[in-house]
């Protein structure tokens, strides 16, 4: 005798699953950032190795770009519930351009810096800017590889609820992640912006 498996049970302990994944995944960045902005508030305190540096009016667009890709994940997550793929389709494209919009945008923050004229072995701050921006760029390229993989699944309508549920299940999980990562970079941005000029 087969066993049923309810499909609305077997989604929520897909979901759990994902939750647990990306909450573990989140902690780790979470302890290496934290870790950074320690340093950065250890280091700011010195005179010594502080200077004063302009950031990039390009982080601001960027920014706007980075939260401008969580409004179209949303969409698409919503899409993916109503059975839509196409529009789901439209709107993860729409989120990986972003994503991509926003990497572009950060390595032109880091050219502008290092031909600003800034000594970056004597400024701390500036150094800030490479380490945040870099490493939050390395974590943006593993929400693209997410990404990615939602813009393949959703490429074409696909019938059947169990490929229509994994692409839920993993939206879910690529999104808590994506959102994550714009507060991430906000706290972050707000930190060059603020703190010590």
């Amino acid at each position: 005798m087969q066993t049923v498996i309810d499909p609305v049970a077997r989604e929520r302990e897909l979901n759990s699953v994902s939750t647990v994944t990306v909450t573990v995944v989140v902690a780790a960045v979470t302890m290496t950032f934290s870790a950074l902005i320690a340093v950065f508030f250890y280091r700011s305190q010195s005179g010594k190795y502080w200077g004063h540096l302009v950031l990039p009016r390009v982080l601001w667009v960027t920014t706007a770009l980075l939260l401008l890709s969580s409004y179209t994940l949303e969409r698409a997550r919503g899409a993916l519930a109503r059975h839509d793929q196409q529009n789901a389709f439209l709107m993860m494209k729409w989120t990986t351009g972003l994503a991509i919009a926003f990497l572009s945008g950060q390595l032109l923050a880091w050219f502008q810096v290092l031909h600003s004229g800034v000594n970056l072995a004597n400024n701390a701050h500036s150094w800030f800017i490479f380490l945040f921006s870099g490493l939050h760029g390395l974590h943006i390229l593993l929400g693209l590889c997410g990404l990615g993989y939602l813009l393949f699944r959703t490429r074409e309508p696909a019938s059947g609820p169990k490929y229509q549920m994994i692409n839920r299940v993993s939206a879910r999980g690529v999104s808590i992640y994506w959102h994550y990562l714009d507060f991430l970079w906000v706290l972050m941005f707000a930190l060059l912006l603020l703190w010590k000029r």
